[in-house]
């Protein structure tokens, strides 16, 4: 049941989020036929591209490249493990809690917020907020993230593995064993 309840909410959200960047976006950058894109797509991690960087693991669940202004991915951080300290010049953010519980520091007009992050809530990052996430206890945190790209993709980043790879480049992080599965 609780899976049902989670895809109608992630549904709900992915479609609010991608019609609403999609009404307030200038031009379409892709060439491709929305009509080609693909629809459905699995949350399963056996079924979706895999991203295990040093401080957190990213499961591709739809890539930028099929959709005109959005991507979205399952992060999962470790127990008492953290992301990156960063910031998106081009990218909203939205986050779905699935699982664990966590904080966030999120920094805007030169003030720094924590918030507690517990499953169910539903987060937005505003564009230009150095951010960073974190887990607490012994749990995973585990939450879909779906970027909102306003003024459509970086053209110099026009799929989630491109932009990945200039993860790994701007973090010193080794993009080959970013792709293998940790045990």
């Amino acid at each position: 049941m609780n899976k049902i309840i989670f895809a109608s909410i992630a549904g709900i959200f992915l479609g609010i989020g991608i019609t609403y960047f999609t009404l307030n976006t200038t031009k379409n950058t892709k060439t491709e036929d929305p009509l080609e894109s693909k629809i459905v797509f699995s949350t399963q991690p056996n079924q979706t591209a895999g991203y295990y960087f040093p401080t957190h693991d990213n499961l591709l669940v739809m890539d930028r490249s099929n959709a005109e202004v959005s991507e979205a991915f399952i992060v999962q951080i470790a127990p008492n493990k953290y992301t990156h300290r960063h910031v998106h010049d081009d990218t909203e953010q939205l986050f779905y809690i699935i699982s664990g519980k966590g904080k966030l520091t999120l920094e805007r007009l030169g003030k720094k917020e924590v918030f507690d992050l517990l499953p169910s809530n539903f987060v937005h990052i505003p564009r230009n907020c150095y951010h960073q996430t974190f887990s607490q206890e012994n749990d995973t945190l585990k939450y879909l993230a779906i970027d909102c790209f306003p003024k459509g993709c970086n053209p110099n980043e026009p799929s989630w593995d491109s932009h990945a790879r200039a993860v790994c480049k701007m973090n010193d992080w080794n993009y080959d064993e970013a792709r293998k599965k940790k045990i």
